[in-house]
């Protein structure tokens, strides 16, 4: 079940935080996918409002203002009113979760936390921080990332606290990262749990004299005369304002996956859309009017293995897909190329970081690559126990335009749109590296070195699945928002999950297992910072 506005009103204890917050119906948008905003021009540069500025049909006041009821947001605001604050926690739909309902897989990096070592599963931080450092080429804030490895166990435990369950899924350790000492994956996201947990967490916010501000949605932030963030203006979908004032203010709401503008301005291919996302990047805008720091990697993508995709972009699961799952060896064992017909990288280099090959492919300016393989690896694909490949799977991928086939190499070429003379001397090439057993161009592993010599053959046509946006403001290892310029910081902007995460990676992002887990850990960083250095409070 859904933990939505109306199933959470009914335990809802509003405080004095301000009455008029919980209202119904999903927010109006524009034509550019934001929410229309009703405020009005104040004079102030664009996204900012001045403190005490006219407008807002209504002023809302807490100790602090969290924006977006995802897993960073949630946690953020359950740690402060655990410390003994008064959140004002701003959602622009009617579902407490956000994308944390929905992500899937081993999504959490937990090292050493109760959970782990008493299964006698013990993580080795400083192997891993140095392994993490080399992966992203010494190129991220080593400061954020020393103190998540630090912190995310501790936060695993802490949400195990509120039934938040999790389990070991048994895979092999590629250099450390797939592990259970490293990795482990959080409870299926039809099981309920996710909700309960959540639930029980927004319980500890109200019972604390906070509340939540259902299909609101922040367009500005509130600075006053030194610049500090003091509150967001917000409109809500009836078409009514609020100015939501706090001592200091929070953003979580995921980037902007969901705004096909600025995905299309700062990223170098699409977006793959397998989870439902609302993030419009509104608090973006918003952040940098006020002087956030973009980070360096600014249109940086959350990048998995490779998924099969027509001609539009649509992505498809099953089936061809096997072929493109390079973390086993049927995967590892083809032969890429790019929409030229050439071999661009080595194709094992995805068992070190399976993100690598897609991400390899986009900084190359290519979208997609094709996988080129014969018949004899179509025949052991679907020979595979718990196969998702057959005849009639494959016929569709190639009436859908995803696969392709010819009787000869050059066949095969003319049909995908591939220079022949390119694929014919690619696919020379690496059958006589495959019969020498040495890749002397790529250096990829001998025992993937499987020639391509019985026809058909197939082009598989794959792109790297970027599902989401990974950071557009840089922040200090307390979830500060970090200024424009030198070492500074905007005093009272912090920012957690999506919007940050993209701090601790090169070009690429690189550490499965981090995005709910990252949300979660720097949800309870922010909190703690914030209770301690602007509330005042003991942090326990």
């Amino acid at each position: 079940m859904e933990l939505t506005r109306r199933s959470f009103v009914r335990n809802a204890t509003l405080g004095t935080v301000g009455s008029a917050a919980l209202v119904g119906s999903a927010a109006a948008y524009a034509k550019d996918g934001t929410a229309e905003s009703t405020a009005k021009d104040d004079g102030a540069r664009e996204g900012v409002v001045a403190e005490g500025a006219k407008g807002a049909d209504e002023t809302v006041e807490a100790d602090v203002v969290v924006i977006g009821a995802g897993p960073g947001g949630i946690s953020c605001a359950t740690r402060l009113a655990e410390l003994g604050a008064k959140v004002a926690l701003v959602e622009k739909t009617d579902v407490i979760g956000g994308t944390g309902l929905y992500a899937s897989g081993n999504c959490y990096i937990s090292l050493n936390s109760e959970y782990q070592t008493s299964q006698g599963l013990v993580a080795d931080i400083p192997a891993f921080y140095k392994e993490w450092l080399e992966a992203v080429h010494y190129h991220c804030d080593h400061e954020v990332l020393g103190t998540y490895l630090r912190t995310c166990g501790r936060v695993v435990d802490w949400l195990r606290g509120y039934g938040f369950e999790f389990y070991l899924k048994d895979v092999p350790a590629t250099n450390g990262l797939s592990g259970n000492e490293y990795r482990i994956s959080q409870p299926p996201r039809d099981s309920g749990v996710r909700e309960a947990a959540y639930g029980a967490m927004i319980d500890v916010v109200t019972a604390a004299g906070g509340m939540v501000s259902f299909n609101t949605t922040a367009q500005e932030l509130i600075v006053d005369a030194d610049n500090r963030v003091k509150g967001a203006r917000c409109v809500r979908s009836d078409g009514t304002t609020a100015d939501f004032i706090g001592r200091a203010v929070v953003i979580g709401t995921g980037g902007y996956a969901a705004n096909r503008e600025m995905v299309d301005e700062l990223c170098k291919v699409p977006l793959l859309g397998r989870d439902p996302v609302q993030n419009n990047g509104e608090c973006a805008k918003a952040a940098w009017a006020a002087g956030a720091r973009k980070p360096w990697n600014l249109g940086i993508l959350c990048c998995d293995t490779l998924y099969p995709i027509d001609a539009d972009y649509n992505s498809t699961m099953g089936g061809v897909q096997m072929l493109g799952n390079v973390m086993n060896d049927l995967g590892k064992s083809q032969l890429h190329v790019n929409p030229q017909g050439r071999r661009f990288h080595s194709e094992d280099a995805f068992c070190w970081v399976p993100t690598y090959g897609g991400t390899n492919a986009i900084e190359y300016d290519q979208p997609y690559l094709y996988v080129i393989c014969g018949q004899a690896t179509i025949d052991a694909a679907m020979a595979m126990e718990k196969s998702t490949l057959d005849q009639a799977a494959l016929d569709a991928a190639i009436e859908a335009g995803i696969a392709y086939t010819g009787a000869t190499v050059t066949e095969l070429a003319e049909a995908a749109g591939m220079s022949a003379d390119v694929l014919e001397t690619t696919v020379k090439e690496y059958n006589e590296a495959c019969a020498k057993g040495e890749d002397a161009t790529f250096y990829k592993d001998a025992a993937y070195l499987v020639p391509i010599e019985e026809g058909p053959f197939y082009a598989i046509r794959m792109a790297p699945t970027p599902f989401g946006t990974c950071g557009d403001v840089s922040v200090d290892a307390r979830c500060r928002v970090r200024a424009e310029e030198g070492d500074d910081v905007v005093p009272g902007l912090y920012a957690v999950g999506t919007e940050c995460v993209g701090v601790m990676h090169n070009d690429y992002y690189w550490a499965l297992g981090q995005t709910v887990g990252w949300a979660h850990t720097s949800g309870v960083l922010s909190a703690e910072d914030i209770a301690g250095n602007v509330l005042g409070l003991a942090v326990r």
